[in-house]
């Protein structure tokens, strides 16, 4: 649905509109997006080449695997004990064994374009992971949300309904 509310009828999207999508429902301020965005405008005029876009089989297949981020993580994690940054090929592979899927290197380089903070061409992984689990939250804000689970989960619930009715009546 959101590939085609940007993709207007045509099979691709640009990297500033993925960046876009990718960067929607999570707790980024709209100015800390904005940066973002600046930041995948800038280095496209800087690579002074045409863009071949994201097509949707890459956009779906991405989306898939922002899915399995808790198998990501677990990656990067060895990744950072021996202190190597991730190369984009890397990343790939990993992104094609926890999501079960390949995607293109265009997406990748795209990713790169979002995440690469400094410029020099690695993945903030810390900043990618960080943003891409508070995207699958959709948003919420993690201190309005409490981190309860079962029993506790439904009582907290009850109570809080039950207030509710008693505050109606």
């Amino acid at each position: 649905m959101e590939f085609q509310q940007y993709a207007r009828g045509l099979t691709t999207i640009s990297e500033e509109d993925f960046a876009r999508i990718l960067l929607r429902y999570t707790n980024l301020s709209e100015s800390s997006i904005e940066e973002y965005l600046v930041r995948v405008r800038d280095r496209i005029l800087k690579a002074q080449t045409e863009s071949e876009g994201i097509n949707f089989k890459d956009f779906k297949n991405f989306f898939l695997f922002l899915n399995h981020m808790d198998d990501f993580i677990l990656m990067m994690r060895l990744y950072n004990i021996s202190d190597q940054p991730i190369s984009k090929e890397e990343f790939r592979r990993a992104v094609s064994i926890c999501g079960g899927e390949d995607i293109s290197l265009g997406l990748i380089d795209s990713v790169y374009t979002i995440f690469d903070v400094d410029g020099d061409g690695s993945l903030s992984t810390e900043e990618f992971i960080s943003i891409m689990k508070s995207r699958l939250k959709r948003g919420l804000k993690t201190h309005l949300v409490k981190e309860e689970h079962g029993w506790p989960k439904f009582k907290t619930c009850v109570r809080h309904e039950m207030r509710l009715k008693r505050g109606g009546m």
